[in-house]
Formats: structure tokens, sequence, C-alpha cells
């Protein structure tokens, strides 16, 4: 009597910036005989590329890579080409906005990368097989966050308006500082000298009408400014 036919895999594609995680996580789903690592990406344009080269059934993306949205950029991207590959986000803590953001680019589900291998196999298979629920946590933390948005929608228009009170160089040298770059860098790269930095730092805080830069950028932060602001201008690419 012939053996029956061997039950189709799920093909799952892993993307992390961490070589390490990477290796671990396949370890983990290799352990259930449903489940097949037809791919590896370490950033969002290999998980963007291999993706639509190999069309894996799910991925596991991670949110943190080259920028602090570029799981959820990739993941925008995939789902525009591919609306029926399921997404997991990996995640180290389960931040609200972040959470939220990934739901928001289509993904289907996240895990935590601490999570149990039964856990995160489990994951993996409830995407493929549609079976993802909104479990308490999330549910909770979507209606946080709709909350969240509702309070903050005049916060990201407030900050619009403030931003543009800047002058183009305060504007060049505020994005500078979110990125994360230091006054003195800044100085070197636009060859200016520290007290013009002081004075550009004190006006931008005069402007935004906060007490410090730190403020500043905690403001921008929580508006999401940039953040939109970027997605406007890939919109428009």
């Amino acid at each position: 009597m012939e053996k029956e036919t061997e039950q189709k895999k799920i093909r799952v594609m892993i993307v992390d910036d961490m070589v390490p995680l990477c290796r671990k996580y396949q370890t983990v789903l290799s352990q259930s005989e449903e489940l097949e690592v037809v791919a590896i990406a370490h950033d969002g344009y290999q998980a963007i590329m291999k993706s639509a080269v190999l069309r894996p059934d799910v991925i596991l993306m991670d949110i943190e890579m080259e920028s602090k949205y570029t799981g959820i950029e990739a993941t925008r991207q995939i789902l525009q080409e591919f609306p029926k590959m399921k997404i997991v986000i990996l995640t180290v803590y389960e931040e609200d906005e972040m959470i939220y953001a990934a739901f928001q680019a289509g993904a289907c589900d996240y895990v935590l990368k601490n999570a149990s291998a039964a856990a995160m196999i489990q994951c993996v298979k409830d995407a493929y097989y549609e079976k993802s629920v909104i479990r308490p946590q999330v549910a909770k933390k979507l209606r946080t966050e709709f909350k969240r948005i509702k309070n903050n929608e005049d916060s990201l228009i407030y900050t619009i308006y403030l931003v543009q009170l800047l002058t183009d160089t305060e504007k060049d040298i505020l994005l500078s500082l979110h990125e994360g770059k230091s006054q003195k860098e800044i100085c070197r790269e636009r060859f200016i000298e520290p007290a013009t930095m002081k004075t550009h730092v004190r006006n931008i805080c005069k402007k935004m009408k906060c007490r410090s830069m730190e403020d500043v950028l905690r403001q921008i932060d929580q508006s999401g400014f940039f953040y939109y602001m970027d997605r406007i201008r890939k919109t428009k690419e």
C-alpha cells in the first residue's frame, strides 16, 4: 500500500538583525514537523526581496532593525504585494504604540522574543490557519491605543504647527537630534561652533514651547511627527 501523501509544511521566513536570535528561532521552529524555515533575513530590504522570491506562508518579523519602525514598514510593503501572507511580529517589550502600529500595518499577531518554544510554534500555526485571535491583552492594548490617538490628535496637529515655525536649519538640527546624533557630531557635520549650536537649540526649545531639548524630542516622539512625515514622503516617491 502506497504511503499517504506527506502533509504540506508551513513555510516560514525569519526576519531579525541579530544572527544568534535567528538561529535560536530556527532551532525552535524545527521542533515542529509541520514547519519549515525557508529563509532568513537580517533587515527590511532583505525581508521584502526574499518574500517576493520565496513566497513564505508566514513571516516572523522583528520590529526594530535599521530603524525603530523597519519591521512595521516592511510588513506594510510586503502585504501590499502579497496580502495573503501572514506576518507575526517579534518583539521584546509589549509596547502599546508598537503593537498597534504593527496591527495597523497588517500583522495578524505578535509573539514575545522570550516566549516558550511551544508558544512560538503555536503562534505561527495559528497565523497560517487564520486562527489568531485578539487575546484579552491585545484587545486592551488596542482600546488603550485608540483612546490615546483620540486624546493626541490635537497633539500631532499642534506639533506640526510648532515645527513649521522653525527655520530650515533648525528643522535639520531637530531631525539629526531625533536620529540620535549628539550636538558635537552636528557641529562637526555643519561646521558650526558650539555656541552657535546652543543658540539653535535655545531657539528650537523656545519655538516648540519646551524647557529643554529632551522635552522637545519627547514631544516629537509622542506625536509621531517624523514617523508620519516619513510615510508621507515615501507615498509621494
